[in-house]
């Protein structure tokens, strides 16, 4: 769900499905038809929502607060994260490593206030380089 300045919410709901999005962001800006099963909100009942706990789900507070410092810090986060979960995937590092290894990246990445796409193309190339580092010596 997105909130906009004047207060509003937009959602975006379906079943989960990464055929969906890999979909869009292939052909974009059109909508590709597919096979699958559809969100029906007459079974669906009710939504919860509660607050979520960032302790327990520390990269979501690293996603936060790459958001606050801005920058180039989302784009060195981004990295961090796609490494350090490739590797656990592998069975290169605990599932309880990833948050340290995005954090240290984050830490470890030089800052650029308002980064050009050079600037981005150069963190991402430094960030996953540091997190491949971080991992190696784990």
């Amino acid at each position: 769900m997105v909130e906009f300045e004047d207060g509003a919410v937009m959602a975006q709901l379906g079943c989960p499905d990464m055929r969906i999005p890999i979909a869009l962001a292939m052909a974009y800006p059109t909508r590709l038809p597919l096979d699958g099963k559809r969100l029906d909100f007459g079974t669906l009942g009710s939504l919860t929502f509660a607050e979520p706990d960032r302790r327990k789900f520390p990269c979501l507070q690293l996603a936060f607060d790459a958001i606050g410092r801005g920058g180039n810090i989302p784009c060195a986060m981004n990295a961090a994260n796609e490494v350090a979960v490739a590797a656990y995937l592998k069975d290169s590092v605990r599932f309880y490593d990833i948050p340290k290894v995005i954090s240290t990246v984050m830490e470890r990445t030089a800052f650029v206030k308002e980064p050009s796409v050079e600037d981005i193309f150069d963190t991402h190339k430094e960030a996953t380089s540091l997190a491949q580092q971080l991992i190696s010596a784990l």
